[in-house]
């Protein structure tokens, strides 16, 4: 039996990480480029809402949100790589320190 290709529903998203513990949404480039615009803004206002890719409706004080970062299926390959490189390299460098 072939299996169908399922196109991904979320190849790029925004993440979206707060001061608060495990909060960390993630949102569409659209709801990213209205937090943004929220944050600019000036007097920022004290509430920013959102809806978060699974619809979820979140309110959330502004001056805890610490970050919001673009992620894309090309950009978490790059860090794969990334990751994987130093990984190589850190299994290289014990190898030398095992000299002494």
């Amino acid at each position: 039996m072939e299996r169908e290709k399922v196109e991904r529903r979320y190849s790029e998203y925004f993440v979206l990480e707060t001061a608060v513990i495990g909060g960390c949404w993630m949102i569409s480039r659209e709801m990213a480029a209205f937090i943004e615009r929220e944050l600019d803004r000036w007097p920022r206002r004290r509430w920013i809402k959102f809806v978060d890719v699974a619809g979820a409706r979140v309110r959330l004080r502004a001056e805890l949100i610490r970050s919001l970062r673009q992620s894309s299926a090309d950009i978490r390959g790059e860090y794969r790589r990334f990751y994987n490189e130093r990984d190589e390299e850190s299994e290289r460098e014990k190898d030398w320190d095992e000299d002494f």
